[in-house]
Formats: C-alpha cells, structure tokens, sequence
C-alpha cells in the first residue's frame, strides 16, 4: 500500500509539472534525509530587495527563483523558470517563455505578472535594490514587458553582454505588490526576521521552516517545486536543510571535525591539516581537496570616505595615503600565517580563477614600510609623538579604526597584521572586530547627509566569472560604491576622476560583445584600480574544499572548483543514509 501512495503521489505531481525544469546531478539520488551546514552569521532579512550580505543571500537565493543562469557544467547560459528565449533585434531584444505549471508554495501560479513586477522593483532607485545595476545599461533603463501570462520581453538600450543571465529573485507580486503601493518603506519592512514562516510564500526549492537566532536556520524542501530529476523524480531531494549559526570558524572546524556539520571549506592551512589528520586517523568518514583552486571571493580594505570627521574624509581621498597603506600591507605574512601558507596575493578587483579577463599585469604597492613613510611626509605626517604615532604640523595623530566581522578567524588574523606594521610605521589603527550584519550596515547605509560612520573596514566580495555583474560595486550610483558611496541610488556628492573613468570602463565593458575587445576593457579597469587603490585588496585564500561521505550529489575531486563549488544543484544534492 505504502508503494502504491508514492506512486500515486509522484504521477500526480508529474500532473502538476507540466513543464518541469530537469536538473542534471551528478547522479539520481533518493529523496529525503537532511543537509548540515554552518554559518557565522545570522541572516539579516529574507527580502531580496533589501539583502546585500551572503548571509542573507545565501539563504534567500533558495527560496525565489531567477530566469536563466550559467550551467555548472558549461558556465553558458542555463534556463531556469525560463524554458527558453529568442534574441531579435540585433541582439537588443529577449523574449523570454516561462515555464507553465510552476506555483508558488501558496498554490498560486507564477507568471509573467511576477517577473514583470519584480523587475520594476529591482530598478527603482528609491529601493535600491543589490540587483539595480542589472536593469540600468550605460544610464537608460532595459524595458521589461509582457508579451503574454507566460512571455515575457526585454529591450535593451544597448547590447548587453550577458543579456542572457537574468538570475535576479523574482517575487510573488500578490505579496509583494500591495506593499510596494503604499511606498518603498513598507516593501522594505516585508519578510524581515521576525516574519512567522508560515508567511514568508516562496518558488525556489526550500522554505523556511524555523530560526533561532544564534543558534540555527532550518529550510524544508518546498513540496511546490517545479524542478526533476533526469528520471522524472522530484526535487529537491532534501527534506531538511540546517544553517548551525556558530560563534567563529574555529567552531565550524569543530562542527565538521565531529561530524556534525557535512559540507566545509577549510580558510586556511592549519584547518586543512587538522581535517587531514581525522580523516588519515579513520575519526572522519569524508574526503577534502587542499588547494583544489583560489576563491572567486576577494577581501580588502575599504576607506571611507564620506567619514563624519572632515580630516579623515580628506585623508582617505587622498591616493598618496591609499598607497602608503598598501605597503604596510604584508602579504606573504598574510598568506603564511594567517591563511598557512596557502593562497595568492591579491591585486586587482577581478576573481583569479576567472581567466578571461583577469590580469596579473597591475601596479603593485608591495609591502615596503620605508616608501609608506615618504608618502606620509609627503601628506603632512613627517614626526612621531611621545607615543610613537605620526603627527602633522598642526598636531593630529595619523589615526583610524578598522574592523572586520567577528567570528572569521582569517580576516581578523588579516587585519592584526595589517594594524601591526602600521603601528611600527607610526599610524594608529585602532582595530576591533564586530558583529557582520553591523559592519554591513556601517557600509551600506548612509546618513541623510551622505556621511557614514566607520573608517575602514576589512570585508569581501563573493566575485564571479563575469564583470559587468559587479557594476553595483564599481558604477558611480552603485549600491557597493563602498568607499564612496551616493544616497538612495544617486551618485556621490564628490567624484575623483578615476572614479569617473571606472565608471565609464564598466560600461563600456557591458556593452561590448566581442571578447577581445571585452578583455581590453576588463584588462584596463583593472588597472585604473590597482593604481588608484579605492579598495585595497589583501590576499586570495586557497579554495579547501571538504564533505563527508554520507552526502551524495557532490562533484568529484578534478570537477570541483572555486566558481561552481562542491555541487551542481543544491536540488540534486541527497543524504545517502
């Protein structure tokens, strides 16, 4: 009887999926069981148009779906609730065909009324959204419309490189929509933590199930779901899937190293080790692959310069003072103590895995405490106090605050170094790690008057293997213009030139399809910006990627790699016991 009921039950949702997506795993696996993962952070929303910080959109990227992506097998273009598209216009228009049958978990039926609205949404300025500079080319709008309840339609204003990765979350306008009538605020207020989880309607493959705060995150497999397996089989396999909110990665070590925890990147070489000996000694059934690759993530430290203290706005804008910083910069102590010898130095804003555009060809401001200290003179800062620390002519002390997220061990290892040979050059760096999700508001919100109240921060950026998907950082307007950052999606009060120029290369970059012609441009940018140093980058961590062995759906050893990860679908992803 039991078999009967599944079958029953699986022909019925075949009924349901008229036009099911088919995920291709590395294998099929069975259906139930849990995932355990780790985290550092507690997510800070669940509203995509409010999220900027993975610890939200490592969460939120489950529960809404997205147009088209790239194939984890291929990295072209991949549909995802599109089937399929048609370039026209010289390329300056899609039409997008949805695909039927999909739902929302409340049953109602996603269509084009819900990528229409969602991209509407994301574009205007007074949400500003993570994703704006994706419906915003070269300063005019890409025209999103309906062609009909499963068509949808783009026209862009220029060719659009990637026009065919639309990977923005697409929302349920029946939610969404009677909120964002009665003003931005109150769309922003929506799917916030406090949201009961019964609530928060989804099209992805989970939904949230509960949250703890500080202690775990909880999805479930959304029985909605429009996606399959090769053979037909729903997905996602998974039933459940845990985020364990932990205090640091010392303590995700912990976790992995007790078998708690089942998918882990070691940050560094001693954790590296540390899993090696355990798995050697027969304590850990899993594998890792040290060194498989570099991270696509960069970290650096970002000045601000909309600082609330006039003397330090100016002194941050100033790039005798960025470089000057930049040779107290000690990457090879970086790499070899806090990261265990393993990584590379990092110069540039591209991802070194991303070949195609990356260059290693940059200026390079190497750790050199002599030169850091001419460039000072040069800026004022030519005599030390009683305390040891430089001062200026009228008696200020070189001196600022840095922090970095609480919890991971390699950034703050990172910025100890970092405040250490500043303060043996004389310039006081008052270092304190905090919470994430308060960095990330220090960064990311300005006052009213465009001030923001930090001085430096040591963060990251998740990178990818295209660009022009980084234009919310480097675009003059864009939402992660960090070091500079605008109001409510407009420009800052106060440009440098090179800042115009950056400006300028993104979007030329976007716009451009030949690939030659691309990397030039990509190539050139990364060189406005090594040489200007708005952001100044450290050092690019090892990718170590581990797991243990109960969890099946996971690349092997020589497929695994820092831009598509352990896995090709968290949906394919399956617990083998």
């Amino acid at each position: 009887m039991k078999k009967l009921l599944v079958l029953g039950m699986l022909a019925l949702a075949g009924l349901a999926l008229a036009q099911p997506k088919v995920f291709k795993g590395t294998e099929v696996g069975k259906p139930g069981g849990s995932l355990r993962t780790s985290s550092i952070s507690d997510p800070r929303t669940f509203n995509p148009f409010v999220a900027r910080e993975t610890s939200s959109t490592d969460i939120i990227s489950n529960f809404f779906p997205y147009l088209t992506s790239y194939s984890p097998y291929t990295l072209q273009p991949e549909g995802a609730l599109a089937t399929s598209w048609e370039v026209r216009n010289n390329g300056l228009t899609v039409i997008f065909k949805l695909r039927q049958g999909a739902k929302w978990s409340d049953g109602q039926a996603i269509s084009a009324d819900d990528v229409i609205f969602s991209a509407t949404v994301h574009a205007d300025p007074k949400v500003n959204s993570n994703s704006r500079s994706s419906f915003i080319l070269d300063g005019q709008p890409i025209k999103w419309s309906k062609v009909d309840q499963y068509t949808v339609r783009a026209d862009f204003p220029k060719p659009y490189a990637p026009a065919l990765i639309q990977s923005w979350s697409i929302v349920p306008e029946h939610i969404f929509g009677p909120a964002y009538r009665q003003g931005p605020e109150k769309l922003q207020a929506l799917y916030n933590l406090d949201t009961p989880p019964a609530q928060i309607v989804v099209g992805g493959p989970f939904m949230l199930d509960q949250y703890a705060k500080g202690e775990r995150l909880v999805l479930k497999r959304n029985p909605s779901y429009w996606g399959t397996d090769e053979k037909g089989n729903p997905v996602a396999y998974l039933d459940r899937w845990t985020f364990q909110i932990v205090a640091n990665t010392e303590a995700q070590l912990a976790r992995f190293l007790g078998g708690d925890t089942d998918l882990y990147a070691a940050p560094d070489g001693d954790k590296v080790a540390q899993v090696l000996e355990r798995i050697r000694a027969g304590r850990l059934a899993g594998q890792i692959f040290p060194n498989a690759d570099v991270t696509t993530g960069t970290n650096f430290i970002v000045f601000n310069w909309n600082n609330k203290d006039p003397f330090k706005a100016n002194l941050f804008r100033q790039v005798k003072f960025r470089r000057a910083m930049a040779h107290l910069m000690d990457k090879k102590s970086m790499i070899e103590v806090a990261q265990g010898g393993l990584g590379r130095p990092q110069w540039s804003p591209i991802s070194i895995p991303v070949k195609q555009f990356f260059t290693d060809d940059v200026a390079k401001y190497e750790f050199n405490p002599q030169r850091a200290a001419q460039l000072l003179a040069e800026l004022g800062f030519r005599t030390k106090n009683k305390d040891g620390f430089l001062v200026n002519a009228q008696g200020q002390v070189l001196e600022f605050n840095l922090a970095t997220n609480q919890g991971n061990t390699l950034r703050e290892r990172i910025a100890q170094i970092f405040a250490d040979e500043a303060k043996k050059a004389g310039v006081k760096v008052n270092y304190r790690p905090i919470d994430f999700n308060e960095l990330v508001r220090q960064l990311t919100s300005p006052s009213a008057d465009g001030t923001r109240d930090f001085d430096a921060i040591l963060i990251g950026l998740t990178g990818g293997i295209e660009p022009a998907f980084s234009r919310n950082v480097w675009e003059l307007n864009g939402s992660l213009h960090t070091w500079n950052q605008g109001v409510n999606g407009q420009n800052p009060k106060q440009v440098e030139s090179f800042e115009v120029l950056i400006d300028k290369l993104m979007k030329q970059g976007a716009t451009t399809l030949d690939p030659a012609k691309r990397r030039e441009i990509y190539v050139q940018f990364q060189k406005v910006v090594a040489e200007n140093l708005p952001l100044i980058y450290t050092v690019a961590p090892a990718y170590n990627p581990a797991r243990l062995n109960r969890i099946g759906g996971l690349f092997d050893k020589d497929q695994v790699s820092a831009i598509v990860g352990q896995y090709p679908y968290i949906e394919t992803v399956f617990a083998k016991d």
